[in-house]
C-alpha cells in the first residue's frame, strides 16, 4: 500500500504556482492541479482514498493512468460527475481498474476559485471476487466506482445494505470489465440481472449488441475483450417496471479453457485526442473513428485524453479543442452540423452539438477513404478497401444540415433497433427516439435525439378521465378508444394534453427532450357533439359550416376544428416552455389546410397519403387525385407562417426509383421553411431476405438527401453503386440505370405508392417493358464478376430477390420447342423432356375438411411446348385402377369418373377443356354451353398401366394470340370420382381454377 499526504495551502501564491506548473506539465485549459502520481501495474484494480477539505463548490478529483509512454490513455480516464468535492464530506474513496499498459497513476484536482486540502492520500490494490468493481455497492451511498456512467439513479438501503435504484428513464452502466473471448461466464448468486451484456474488444468499441435473455450463464463473443452491463427501466405503464434497483452483480468465469493470446495489432502513427470528461456520444464518435481505420488499414490509432509530445498527425474530437474556430461554431449553432478543420498536422472534427463530432467523423471517413455504410445488417454494414495508411486529404469543410431533425422510421418490432440507428448516424439521421420502455440509450448513444409522444388520447390522455365527454361523440356514443379523436371543443381537453406534455418534458431528468409530437389518431372518426358541429367563426368574419359529420366528406371543416384545439394546446405549453416546438401530423383529414392561423409553436408534418403518386414529386403530380396534395402543400406554405415537416412514403414492394421523388420533395420542404424531413417504411435488416435487398440504394439516398436535399439522386446513386458493388459496378450501374428509365417512362401510367403490391411492380416496370432478361443477366454478370465478397453477397441477396418476384408471378413457362409441330403426339419423343413440367397438385378443399399435407391420392404432371403456331399439353394422370388397353375414341361428351380440366385466359376471352380416360373431351369458349367454339384442337388419348395420357395441340389462333407476345394464363386441375364420397380435387398451385382474381393467375411465359 502506498501512503502519501500531500496539502494545498491556501495562498494566493502557492495556488497560482501549483496552477501554473500544472499547465505547463500537463496542457490542461482549468484550473487544474496534480496531487500525486503514484506506481500502478497494468489491468490491475485498486482503491484510493483521501481526505479532503473543499475549497470551492466546484471542485472535483481526477484519476489518469499513464502508460509507458508517458501518454495518457482514453481509457484511463475517470472524469465524471459524481467525483465532486462536498461541504460535508471530508474522506473520500475511488476504486477503479487501469487499463492495458498503465504504469503511472495521476490523482489531480480540477476546482474553480479556491483550491481543497487533500491529505492521507493511500492507494491499494484490491482484488474483486466477483469481477466488478464495487458490484456489491460496498463503497457506500454516494460513490459510484465502477458504475461511473449513469442517468437518474439514486443509492437506497435494501435489507441493510447499499443498493443503486434507476429512477424512471435512468440507466446505470459498469466500468469495463475484462474478460475472456469465447469463454463461459456465470452471474454469481443474488445478482441483478442486466437488460444488456454489452461487449467490447480491445479499443473498447462495442460489438453488436443483443438485449440479454436473462439466463445467468452465458458465452462471450469470440472478438470480445470486454464487457459492461446496461441496467434501465423498462414498460412505463407497468409501475413496477418504471424503476429498477440493482441490490448487486457479480460474474465468474465458469470454464478452464487456457486464456487465448492476443494478436498483437500494429500502431499507426497518428493519434485520436478526446477530452476525458466528454458526451458519450464523442466517445462514441471516437470508437467508431479508431475502429474503422483500423479495419480498413489493420492499424491500431491510439485514443489519448491528452496530445502526446510525438510529431505525429492528431485528430482532436469534440468542441472543447476548437475555441479558435468560433466561426465555424457559430454557424453551426443549434444544429448537429459539423466542421472538419486543419492546422498543420492537427485535424479538428467538432460540431456545437456532441451529434455534429459523431456526424463529422462520418464524413472524415467518407471524404477520405472509398467507405460506405450501406444498410444496417451487421455482415454489410461497411465496405470498404483495404489500404496500409489513410492519407487525410479533404479535411478542410463544414456542413450544417438543412433539417433539424432527419427521421428515418423502422417498423415495429424491430428486433434490434441499435443497430437500425447505428446505420441511420451513420448516414447523417438523427431519428427521434421513443420513450416507453425506458431510456434507449444505445440508441441515444449513436445519434438518436430524445422523443415522446403519440396520438391525442394514446398518449396524452388515456382512458382513465373520469368526465367522459373529454371523449369524441360518435353514433350517439362518448366511446373511450386509443385511435379516437378527443372532443375538440371540450375546454379541458388541451389542458389535460397540455399537462401530460410537461410531463413528457421532465421525463428523463439530466437531459434535453428534443422532439414532442401530439397528433390525430390513425383514423377519420370525429366527435359530432353539438358544439364540434357548431359553425366556426373565423378571423375575417365569416362562419365556416360543417358539410357533414364525416370529415371524410368534410376535411376542412374538422382540419380546422382540429388545429384550434392544438392551438390551444400550444398556447398553454409556451406559457413555461417559452422555446418548445409542438409537433403534429398534418395527415388524413387533417392533411387539408385549415382556415386559421397555427400557433407557431405547432409544427405540422403534411403526410400526402394515400393518393399521392410516389413516381412524381408531390408538386408535379399527374392525376387528378394527386393534384389534391399539390394543392394543399402549397396552400399550406402560403397561408401558415410556422416551421414544417413532411412525412415521406418513399418506399414501395419493388424496384424503384423513389429517391428521385424523395430530392424534388425535401427541396420544397427545405423552401418553405422545414425542420423535419421523414421518411417511413424501413424494415429491420436480418438475416432473411428483405425489402433492403430490393431498395436498399433508395433508403441510402434519401438518408444523404434528409442532410442536404440540394444533392443529385442520380449522383448519389452512382456514388453507392461505386463505392458498394466496387468492380461490379458497371454491370450494376446499367441494371439500376434500366430500372430508372422504366421508372421515369411517362407512357407507363402504373401508379405507386406505399400499399402497391411487389407483383405489380415486378410485372408493369420490369416484365412488360421487356426488361427482365436483360436485368437478371446483368445480376448475374455483377455476381460473377464482384471480387470483395461482401459485395458479392448482397449482389446475390438482390439476385434472390428477382427471383422471388418472378417467381411470384406464377408463370408458367411454354418453351419454344421446333421439332414439337411433328412429334407433339409421340408420347415417347425426346422432345417432350424439353417441356416445362408442372408436377406440384395440391388438394383443395371441398366439403370436407384438408390435412395439413395437401399432396394428392392421385398424382398429375402436365407439360407445356410450342411452336410458334401451336400450344402443346402433355397430360399424364396417374390411378392404380388404370389398365392398359386400346386408346379411347375422342368424344363431346364431358369425361365421367375422372377428369384434367385446363383453363386458358387470353385478353377477355375464356377458354375450358376437360378430358378423361373414356375419350371424353369437352371444350367451351366463354362458358357458353349454347353456342359451340369452333376450333381446330387434336387430342390424343391413351391407356397405360397405372395411369392414362392425354395430349393436346391448341392452335394460338383459336385463343386469339397470335399477334405480338400472347397475353395467356392457364390454370390446370384434375377431379377424381367427383360423384362419390371419395372426390378428391386438386389443382397446379393448391387454389381453384374458377377463381379469376387477377393475383391468382399464372400466365404463360414465351420465350423465344
Amino acid at each position: 500500500m502506498i501512503n502519501t499526504t500531500h496539502s494545498f495551502h491556501t495562498s494566493k501564491a502557492a495556488a497560482l504556482i501549483a496552477l501554473l506548473l500544472a499547465l505547463s506539465i500537463a496542457g490542461t485549459l482549468a484550473d487544474e492541479v496534480v496531487v500525486e502520481k503514484l506506481p500502478v501495474e497494468s489491468e490491475s484494480c485498486y482503491r484510493l482514498t483521501f481526505t479532503a477539505q473543499a475549497g470551492s463548490e466546484m471542485a472535483e478529483w481526477l484519476l489518469h493512468s499513464i502508460d509507458h509512454d508517458g501518454e495518457i490513455p482514453h481509457a484511463g480516464c475517470y472524469e465524471y460527475e459524481w467525483q465532486k468535492f462536498g461541504s460535508g464530506t471530508t474522506s473520500y474513496t475511488h476504486s477503479f481498474r487501469t487499463p492495458p499498459g498503465a504504469k503511472t497513476l495521476e490523482f489531480s484536482v480540477r476546482f474553480d476559485g479556491q483550491p481543497p486540502q487533500v491529505s492521507d492520500v493511500k492507494l491499494e490494490p484490491i482484488d474483486p471476487d466477483a469481477l466488478l468493481v464495487n458490484g456489491d455497492f460496498s463503497a457506500g451511498p454516494g460513490n459510484y466506482s465502477g458504475w461511473s456512467e449513469h442517468n437518474n439513479t439514486r443509492f437506497v438501503e435494501v435489507n441493510g445494505t447499499t443498493a443503486l435504484k434507476i429512477e424512471h428513464n435512468g440507466y446505470a452502466l459498469t466500468d469495463q470489465i475484462p474478460i475472456e473471448a469465447g469463454a463461459r461466464y456465470q452471474f454469481t448468486s443474488g445478482s441483478t440481472i442486466p437488460g444488456y451484456v454489452l461487449a467490447y474488444d480491445s479499443d473498447m468499441r462495442l460489438l453488436t449488441p443483443r438485449p440479454y435473455d436473462r439466463k445467468r450463464e452465458f458465452t462471450t463473443p469470440e472478438a470480445a475483450a470486454y464487457l459492461r452491463l446496461l441496467y434501465k427501466t423498462s414498460f412505463d405503464h407497468i409501475p413496477a417496471y418504471r424503476t429498477k434497483t440493482i441490490t448487486a452483480v457479480g460474474l465468474k468465469r465458469v470454464d478452464d479453457s487456457a486464456p487465448r493470446a492476443n494478436a498483437e495489432v500494429p500502431q499507426l502513427a497518428a493519434e485520436i485526442i478526446l477530452r476525458g470528461r466528454c458526451d458519450p456520444r464523442e466517445e462514441y464518435a471516437a470508437r467508431e473513428l479508431q475502429h474503422w481505420i483500423r479495419e480498413i488499414t489493420g492499424k491500431r490509432l491510439r485514443l489519448l485524453a491528452k496530445p502526446s509530445r510525438a510529431d505525429n498527425t492528431k485528430i482532436f474530437l469534440g468542441s472543447a479543442w476548437a475555441a479558435k474556430y468560433s466561426d465555424d461554431l457559430k454557424y453551426l449553432s443549434d444544429s448537429d452540423g459539423y466542421a472538419v478543420r486543419r492546422d498543420g498536422k492537427h485535424i479538428y472534427v467538432f460540431g456545437s452539438h456532441p451529434r455534429g463530432t459523431l456526424f463529422g467523423v462520418y464524413a472524415l471517413l467518407e471524404k477520405n477513404t472509398d467507405i460506405i455504410w450501406p444498410r444496417p445488417h451487421p455482415e454489410f454494414a461497411a465496405i470498404f478497401s483495404n489500404v496500409p495508411e489513410v492519407k487525410f486529404v479533404e479535411t478542410d469543410f463544414r456542413s450544417r444540415p438543412a433539417f433539424k431533425i432527419r427521421e428515418l422510421n423502422f417498423h415495429g418490432g424491430d428486433p434490434n433497433p441499435a443497430l437500425s440507428q447505428d446505420w441511420i448516424g451513420r448516414n447523417g439521421g438523427n431519428s427521434p427516439l421513443k420513450l416507453g420502455k425506458g431510456f434507449p440509450y444505445l440508441r441515444w448513444r449513436s445519434g438518436a435525439i430524445i422523443g415522446e409522444g403519440g396520438g391525442y388520447i394514446w398518449k396524452f390522455m388515456g382512458l382513465e378521465q373520469e368526465d367522459e365527454t373529454l371523449y369524441p361523440l360518435v353514433n350517439g356514443n362518448r366511446l373511450r378508444n386509443l385511435w379516437r379523436q378527443p372532443c375538440y371543443t371540450h375546454r379541458d381537453v388541451p389542458e389535460v394534453m397540455a399537462d401530460t406534455a410537461r410531463e413528457m418534458l421532465s421525463s428523463v431528468p439530466g437531459k434535453q427532450l428534443e422532439f414532442l409530437i401530439s397528433r390525430v389518431g390513425d383514423n377519420w372518426e370525429v366527435c359530432n357533439c353539438l358544439e364540434c358541429m357548431k359553425p366556426i367563426e373565423l378571423a375575417d368574419g365569416t362562419l365556416l359550416s360543417a358539410k357533414s359529420t364525416s370529415s371524410v366528406a368534410d376535411p376542412l371543416f374538422f382540419s380546422t376544428r382540429n388545429y384550434m384545439m392544438l392551438n390551444r394546446m400550444a398556447e398553454d405549453l409556451v406559457k413555461d416552455n417559452p422555446q418548445i416546438e409542438l409537433h403534429t401530423h398534418a395527415y388524413i383529414f387533417a392533411a387539408e389546410p385549415p382556415k386559421v392561423k397555427l400557433h407557431p409553436a405547432i409544427v405540422p408534418h403534411f403526410a400526402a397519403y394515400p393518393t399521392k403518386d410516389e413516381r412524381y414529386p408531390i408538386l408535379d403530380q399527374k392525376t387528378e387525385r394527386g393534384a389534391v396534395w399539390s394543392r394543399r402543400m402549397r396552400q399550406w406554405s402560403e397561408e401558415q407562417d410556422v416551421k414544417f415537416g413532411f412525412f415521406g412514403y418513399y418506399y414501395a414492394g419493388g424496384f424503384n426509383a423513389l429517391a428521385d421523388t424523395a430530392g424534388p420533395d425535401y427541396k420544397a420542404l427545405a423552401a418553405m421553411g422545414g425542420i423535419h424531413a421523414h421518411n417511413e417504411g424501413h424494415p429491420s435488416d436480418t438475416g432473411e431476405l428483405n425489402q433492403w435487398d430490393v431498395e436498399g440504394i433508395e433508403k441510402w439516398i434519401i438518408a444523404k438527401l434528409q442532410w442536404n436535399p440540394d444533392q443529385d439522386p442520380a449522383a448519389l446513386r452512382d456514388d453507392y453503386i461505386q463505392r458498394t458493388y466496387r468492380d461490379a459496378a458497371p454491370s450494376m450501374r446499367e441494371f439500376y440505370k434500366l430500372i430508372n428509365d422504366s421508372w421515369h417512362d411517362a407512357s407507363n401510367p402504373t401508379t405507386v405508392n406505399c400499399h402497391t403490391a411487389a407483383r405489380k411492380m415486378f410485372e408493369d416496370f420490369i416484365v412488360n417493358p421487356g426488361l427482365e432478361k436483360r436485368l437478371r443477366e446483368l445480376l448475374v454478370q455483377a455476381h460473377t464478376t464482384a471480387s470483395d465478397p461482401r459485395s458479392q453477397k448482397l449482389i446475390e441477396r438482390t439476385l434472390a430477390k428477382f427471383d422471388m418476384f418472378a417467381a411470384d408471378l406464377s408463370r408458367l413457362p411454354a418453351p419454344l420447342v421446333p421439332e414439337s409441330t411433328e412429334q407433339w403426339n409421340q408420347y415417347e419423343s425426346p422432345h417432350w423432356y424439353k417441356a416445362y413440367e408442372i408436377g406440384d397438385f395440391q388438394r383443395i378443399s371441398n366439403w370436407q375438411p384438408l390435412l395439413e399435407d395437401r399432396t394428392p391420392e392421385h398424382k398429375t404432371t402436365i407439360a407445356i411446348m410450342r411452336d410458334k403456331e401451336t400450344l402443346y399439353f402433355k397430360i399424364d394422370a396417374f390411378n392404380e385402377l388404370a389398365k392398359p388397353g386400346k386408346s379411347p375414341t375422342r368424344t363431346s361428351a364431358f369425361p365421367q369418373h375422372d377428369r384434367v380440366e385446363i383453363v386458358l385466359r387470353s385478353g377477355n376471352d375464356t377458354f375450358y377443356f376437360a378430358v378423361g380416360p373414356d375419350g371424353g373431351t369437352y371444350l367451351l369458349k366463354n362458358w357458353n354451353t349454347e353456342v359451340p367454339w369452333n376450333n381446330a384442337t387434336e387430342v390424343t388419348h391413351l391407356a397405360l398401366d397405372g395411369k392414362w395420357i392425354t395430349m393436346l395441340a391448341v392452335p394460338l389462333s383459336d385463343l386469339g394470340a397470335t399477334s405480338g407476345k400472347p397475353n395467356l394464363d392457364a390454370k390446370f386441375g384434375r377431379v377424381v370420382n367427383p360423384a362419390s364420397p371419395d372426390r378428391e380435387e386438386s389443382t397446379h398451385d393448391g387454389r381453384g381454377i374458377f377463381n379469376n382474381h387477377v393475383m391468382l393467375r399464372s400466365p404463360l411465359k414465351f420465350d423465344e
